[in-house]
């Protein structure tokens, strides 16, 4: 779900593009087209487009900083959030660690909704103006709209269902209560799922029954990506609750094979690919580790030049992300590897190689101590 591609960075903050983004702007700009040429009947067709496109990026833009409302608020109370991917109706931050208390998350959830209900007044006061001064002007139009997009943003947002703001405001006050982050999670996210299939229910109607196609295939599209978050979050809550507290070192293993900087790419294949059926190795180069050498950077050098190109020249130079320390938390440990695309990680003490730590070993604990329902 978190696949796309970086545009920018703001305050320190990665913002990128999911892939489906495309799509859903797409039918966000032919929604908006077909909606503005019934309403409008004397704007030209030139008109009508121009002010769907502009519309449709200006919603982007409004989610876009709803986002960067919880991303600064967050900052600001320790959450370490280093980038957004966003969808045209939400997006998804890069905690660097979830909430710690019950107060924290209100305080973050919150921040999204506060910002949704300011755009919402803020173009309405543009529409109003412009409607006094010049009737249904094309500009007066496009901000009507995005009022009521941003208020519908601040509603939809507002549903106690996690993962929504609505869902965390509402996992908060359980969690205030009970004391207890997992099961308020799962009360928090069943509420959410069941919200989901209902807009998909209610999408399904809309295709089917009502034959309005464009809003139901909202809905559903909408609902689907809910329920998905629903899921996905809560498993990320139970993953982290089973691993808290365990370290790095606890898990890695101290027996690692690394290579040499000066082999070439012939004897790295022959002597350790085939050998071990790793699919990457560590580079140590006297007691320093260097960098990371795997399959992919291998396939990129013709055959015949194997022989000739050492490690040295192909090699990923080591730096933070892709790096361990003995004292780091194993859940931020397999975060890492997520994100780096790497199934293992080296973990250093300075610039010394002490360990290397796999997905599989981080899983393999996750396994046992959920069947001994630790």
């Amino acid at each position: 779900m978190r696949r796309g591609f970086r545009l920018f960075t703001i305050a320190g903050i990665r913002i990128s593009i999911n892939y489906t983004w495309f799509v859903i702007l797409g039918l966000v700009i032919w929604s908006l087209a077909s909606d503005f040429r019934q309403t409008y009947r004397d704007f030209s067709t030139v008109t009508v487009w121009a002010i769907s496109v502009i519309a449709a990026l200006l919603l982007f833009a409004s989610v876009l900083l709803h986002e960067l409302s919880h991303s600064f608020v967050g900052n600001r109370l320790g959450l370490g959030i280093k980038g957004i991917t966003l969808f045209i109706f939400g997006g998804i931050a890069e905690l660097g660690k979830e909430p710690e208390d019950p107060n924290t998350e209100m305080k973050v959830a919150a921040a999204g909704p506060a910002c949704s209900l300011v755009l919402s007044l803020f173009f309405f006061s543009l529409y109003a103006f412009l409607r006094g001064r010049q009737g249904d002007a094309p500009f007066a139009a496009l901000f009507q709209y995005l009022g009521f997009a941003n208020a519908a943003l601040l509603v939809f947002n507002l549903v106690p269902g996690f993962p929504l703001d609505g869902g965390r405001l509402f996992r908060a006050i359980l969690w205030k209560r009970s004391g207890d982050v997992g099961r308020s999670t799962r009360f928090a996210s069943n509420f959410g799922k069941g919200f989901a299939i209902l807009l998909i229910v209610g999408g399904l109607l809309e295709v089917f029954i009502t034959r309005n196609t464009i809003a139901g295939i909202w809905l559903i599209l909408i609902g689907m990506f809910l329920q998905q978050a629903a899921e996905g979050s809560y498993q990320q809550v139970l993953v982290r609750k089973a691993l808290s507290g365990v370290k790095v070192r606890e898990t890695m293993s101290t027996e690692v094979v690394y290579v040499s900087p000066s082999l070439t790419l012939d004897v790295l294949v022959e002597s350790f690919f085939f050998r071990y059926r790793f699919n990457s190795f560590p580079v140590v180069d006297g007691d320093a580790l260097v960098g990371v050498v795997d399959l992919h950077q291998v396939k990129h050098v013709p055959r015949e030049h194997w022989h000739v190109t050492s490690i040295r020249d192909v090699m990923m130079p080591i730096s933070e992300e892709l790096v361990l320390r003995p004292d780091d938390e194993a859940v931020d440990a397999l975060t890492k590897m997520i994100k780096s695309g790497f199934g293992k990680l080296p973990v250093v003490a300075g610039n010394r190689l002490v360990g290397i730590l796999t997905r599989r070993d981080v899983m393999a604990l996750l396994r046992m101590k959920t069947d001994l329902g630790a």
